[in-house]
C-alpha cells in the first residue's frame, strides 16, 4: 500500500485524493505462488465533503463518477427521510393511547393513510373516530374496519353537484390555479361534455394571454366543438365578451397559470374575477404537486372567493392523500376529478366515497 501511494504522489502530485482502495490476491504468470496486490483509484481536485454543499460536480472526478456520487447522496437522503418517518410512526404508535391493545389491521389502515400522504393529525383523527364507534370484534374484521373508515373519510370530504343549469339562465364558470395544474384541458373536457352530451351552447373566454400556446390550445378545442372563443387582454375586454354572449348557456373562463408567489399576478386575477362575477370559481390543483406547494397556492389564491375544488392528474400519483388534507384545510367541496389527457373522457364528477376509496388505494377504474 505504501509503495502504491508513493507512485500515485509521483504521478499525480501531493494534492491527489484517494477515492477507493482494495487488496487483491493474484496468481502471477510463470509463478507457482499467489502474491498480494493493491488497487487504488485516485483523482485530482476532489472534495467529497464539500462538493455536494457547494453544488460542484467535482473537478478532476470523471463526470459519470460525479453523477453516481450525487445520485447516491440523493438516494441516501431519501432513505434517511423514510427511516425518520418510520421511526416517527412507531413512536406514535407506542405512546398514543389509541394504538394500545388494537388488532394489527387497525395499525394497517393508519399506516395506509400515512403512505397515501394523509397528514398524521388527520389520520389519527380518523382512526380514533373509527375506534370509538366499533366493538373489539368489529375492529378485528378488516372489511368492517375499512367500511367504517370510508364512511368517516367521506364525511370529511364534501362534494358539490355537477354544473346545473336553470332554463334560460346563463352560468359563468371560472377555473383558476397555479401553472401546470391542467386548467385549459379541464375546461375543454367540461365544455365538450355539455355541448356534445347535453346540447348546451357554450363559449370560451380566455384571459391566458401570457402564453400563445394556451390560446392556440383552447382555440383548437373550440373549433372541434364549433364553439366561439373570446380573448380578453383586459378586464374591459372580459366584460364586453360576457355582454356579447348573453344567449349562451355556459361561459367557461380560462385564466393564466398564476405563480402563488407573485402578488401582482394574484391581484390581476382578483380584478378579473371582480369584472366577470362568475357564478362558480373552481381552484384547480394537481395531486402530483408536493403538499407544501399546494398549501402555499391555497394561501395565495384565497384572495379569490373560491367555492369549488378540482383535482387533476389522479392517474399520475400513488399518494392521493393530499386531497383530504386540502379539503380539510379549505372546507370547500370537490366538484370534479381528472384522470388523464383525453378530451372529453378523462373527467368525472367527484363523489365522497370514491375519494375515500382512491386515498385507500382503490384503482380509479373500479
Amino acid at each position: 500500500m505504501e509503495e502504491a501511494i508513493v507512485r500515485i504522489k509521483a504521478d499525480l502530485g501531493p494534492e491527489a485524493v484517494i477515492l477507493h482502495t482494495r487488496r487483491l490476491q493474484r496468481s502471477w504468470p510463470f509463478s507457482l505462488l499467489n502474491k498480494n496486490a493493491v488497487e487504488i483509484t485516485a483523482a485530482l481536485g476532489v472534495n467529497l465533503v464539500d462538493q455536494k454543499a457547494n453544488g460542484s460536480e467535482g473537478k478532476g472526478l470523471p463526470h459519470n463518477n460525479a453523477e453516481l456520487y450525487n445520485d447516491r447522496f440523493d438516494q441516501l437522503q431519501l432513505e434517511v427521510e423514510e427511516i425518520k418517518s418510520i421511526v416517527k410512526t412507531i413512536a406514535s404508535q407506542l405512546t398514543d393511547p389509541i394504538f394500545q391493545e388494537v388488532p394489527a389491521c387497525f395499525l394497517d389502515v393508519y399506516e395506509k393513510l400515512l403512505r397515501s400522504k394523509v397528514e398524521d393529525n388527520i389520520a389519527k383523527k380518523l382512526v380514533k373516530l373509527v375506534r370509538d364507534q366499533l366493538s373489539a370484534s368489529e375492529l378485528a374484521d378488516p372489511g368492517t374496519l375499512r367500511g367504517k373508515l370510508v364512511v368517516e373519510m367521506a364525511e370529511l370530504m364534501p362534494v358539490s353537484a355537477p354544473l346545473s343549469l336553470e332554463d334560460g339562465a346563463r352560468k359563468v364558470i371560472a377555473l383558476i390555479g397555479p401553472t401546470g395544474a391542467g386548467k385549459t384541458t379541464t375546461i375543454a373536457k367540461l365544455a365538450a361534455r355539455y355541448y356534445l352530451y347535453e346540447g348546451k351552447k357554450v363559449v370560451f373566454l380566455t384571459a391566458d394571454t401570457y402564453r400563445i400556446a394556451a390560446v392556440d390550445q383552447l382555440r383548437t378545442y373550440a373549433d372541434i366543438i364549433g364553439a366561439p372563443i373570446e380573448i380578453a387582454f383586459s378586464n374591459q375586454d372580459a366584460r364586453e365578451a360576457l355582454e356579447n354572449h348573453q344567449d349562451k348557456d355556459l361561459v367557461f373562463i380560462d385564466t393564466a397559470g398564476r405563480s402563488p408567489h407573485n402578488e401582482i399576478q394574484i391581484n390581476e386575477l382578483v380584478g378579473l374575477m371582480n369584472a366577470c362575477s362568475p357564478d362558480e370559481i373552481h381552484l384547480v390543483l394537481s395531486v402530483t404537486t408536493k403538499m407544501s406547494d399546494q398549501m402555499d397556492a391555497i394561501k395565495r389564491f384565497s384572495a379569490v372567493p373560491i367555492n369549488r375544488l378540482i383535482f387533476t392528474k389522479l392517474d399520475e400519483t400513488n399518494t392521493p392523500g393530499s386531497m383530504l388534507n386540502i379539503v380539510n384545510e379549505m372546507k370547500v367541496p370537490v366538484s370534479y376529478l381528472t384522470t388523464g389527457q383525453n378530451v372529453p373522457e378523462d373527467i368525472k364528477v367527484a363523489e365522497s366515497q370514491e375519494l375515500a376509496d382512491i386515498i385507500l388505494g382503490v384503482p380509479l377504474d373500479e
